[in-house]
């Protein structure tokens, strides 16, 4: 192993060495979801588009008795300064978020968009606290001893980790305003394709090493198709989307891979759907 993927897999190892555990036998439908990047509604709002599509999940999601897990990223803290104004404008959300919350359903992971919230001074009244990652546990005699490590996924990559305070600055200075003019931000693992590769590549590494589960998300990229017998990497993929969001449920020991967009039915009337993309598969 080179020098350079040790130091990939300390920094996971670092981050999950004091996780928060939670147990399947208390949450038996769990839904994840990661990069949100709810904004302030303005132009710059990536979630804007999808909002109403998350909405519904989160409905759905809570009528049944899904706990919500949220593996960073969850609001856009690079481009807005202020939290305040996404809680405001986005209040609607925040009030289903906070149901999830007051009913002890619902833990959050900070990423590297929305690391602030990892400061103690952080205050949300709808938001638990955030962690910089989570395991859960399966619970029963055929999942004992398999742990799913959480984690956002940045901590594989040096630049929105290790430099992610001048990476915050590229993005409010820099790359902000050339997106307007079509050009990609090359330093972010959800636009550049070969750079996204290389952290997923890191983290899939880490499970294998470990002979364990890893499910992160920070690259935008759903999957649920990297895996063997004793380890595993998975994605949640991301909010943002063009007209489409994605994310993993776990139900009753199996996982499966969903993505959320809007469809029409045979009169053109307008729905937002529930598909599975993939699974389910064992879980525990």
């Amino acid at each position: 192993m080179l020098l350079s993927d040790r130091f990939y897999m300390r920094q996971i190892d670092k981050a999950l060495h004091s996780a928060p555990v939670i147990n399947t036998a208390d949450h038996p439908r769990l839904v994840l979801f990661s990069d949100c990047h709810r904004g302030n509604g303005t132009w710059s709002d990536s979630f804007l588009n999808n909002k109403t599509i998350y909405e519904a999940a989160l409905g759905y999601y809570f009528e049944r008795d899904f706990t919500y897990i949220e593996l960073g990223d969850g609001d856009e803290l690079w481009e807005n300064r202020k939290f305040s104004d996404i809680e405001e404008i986005h209040s609607d959300i925040f009030k289903l978020l906070d149901k999830f919350n007051r009913t002890g359903r619902m833990y959050m992971i900070w990423g590297n968009h929305d690391r602030v919230k990892s400061r103690p001074g952080f205050k949300s009244a709808a938001l638990p606290s955030s962690t910089e990652a989570l395991i859960i546990k399966c619970s029963g005699s055929n999942g004992k001893g398999i742990r799913y490590n959480l984690i956002h996924g940045h901590q594989a990559d040096f630049l929105n980790n290790q430099l992610w305070k001048l990476a915050r600055w590229l993005v409010r200075y820099i790359w902000r305003p050339l997106e307007l003019a079509g050009i990609k931000d090359p330093t972010s693992a959800a636009r550049n394709y070969s750079k996204g590769k290389i952290i997923e590549d890191r983290m899939a590494d880490w499970a294998k090493l470990n002979q364990t589960h890893l499910i992160a998300g920070h690259t935008h990229r759903p999957t649920l198709s990297h895996s063997e017998k004793n380890w595993s990497y998975a994605n949640t993929g991301s909010c943002v989307h063009p007209s489409t969001i994605t994310c993993l449920e776990i139900i009753d020991g199996t996982i499966s891979l969903i993505k959320w967009a809007a469809c029409a039915d045979e009169n053109q009337y307008i729905h937002i759907c529930r598909y599975v993309i993939s699974g389910p598969e064992v879980f525990c």
